[in-house]
């Protein structure tokens, strides 16, 4: 029998080769699953900051198209649920997952293109100096994962700036072209907040953070900002009856 003590196996996978192509996503996986097996709450403040900020994005892009500073205007309450009232930040948090997946894959696979290319070039018996310079660009290109994780975070921030700002740019155009809730503002005093037009189009709603609430005058195309400790009551417009389509024939 042999007296050397006995030695525990390494479980840590070996890291690929330099000119391998690597999924940069994968190679990241491993070590976030295992924080999420240790720390499991981790998941759902993960996913609450990921939809918080998506409500953020969206609140900011939505806003603007009625100059309104909401960011400046906001408390630390209302940016945490700005994306439990938006309902577009979850679909954005959800939509991100095969986007990075299918950046992933495009990734791979031009990395794989790279590597092949680069065996070519490493097996001719002279290279050029394009050759030699695209040589280089191959293997640098094929080792910096570090830069290619930072790339995906662009990537993300890109995707998610890009749906937000047209998703708010073609709410906002609705309600300008008068495609929203129109309401009836009473003020404290008893009296009913005018149009510009005064007996003109009723406001429309725009939304509320803690302390203000936002509404439009379609008709002067402006936004008004209102304290909310000034308002008595914000009551609906009932719209329209929607026709049925019965067509009712008369008695004869």
């Amino acid at each position: 029998m042999s007296d050397a003590p006995p030695t525990i196996s390494d479980q840590t996978p070996p890291r690929p080769s330099a000119g391998e192509p690597v999924s940069a996503l994968f190679e990241l996986m491993p070590h976030v699953l295992r924080t999420l097996r240790r720390e499991p709450a981790l998941v759902i403040t993960l996913v609450y900051l990921l939809v918080a900020m998506a409500g953020i994005f969206y609140d900011h892009a939505y806003y603007r198209q009625f100059d309104i500073p909401v960011l400046s205007l906001s408390q630390i309450s209302d940016f945490l649920a700005a994306g439990i009232q938006e309902p577009i930040a979850i679909v954005l948090v959800l939509s991100t997952f095969p986007i990075c997946w299918l950046f992933d894959r495009i990734n791979i696979w031009g990395r794989r293109r790279r590597a092949a290319e680069g065996e070519r070039l490493r097996a001719a018996p002279s290279l050029t100096w394009w050759q030699r310079r695209r040589l280089a660009f191959i293997v640098g290109m094929n080792e910096r994962r570090t830069y290619m994780r930072l790339v995906y975070l662009l990537v993300i921030v890109a995707y998610a700036w890009t749906f937000v700002s047209n998703y708010a740019a073609h709410r906002a155009a609705a309600v300008k072209r008068g495609e929203g809730l129109e309401v009836e503002v009473r003020m404290n005093d008893g009296s009913t907040l005018a149009t510009a037009t005064g007996g003109g189009k009723p406001w429309l709603y725009l939304g509320a953070i803690s302390q203000y609430v936002f509404v439009y005058d379609r008709e002067a195309g402006r936004a008004r900002i209102l304290p909310t400790n000034a308002i008595a009551t914000i009551e609906p417009i009932p719209g329209p009856a929607p026709d049925s389509g019965v067509v009712v024939a008369p008695i004869l």
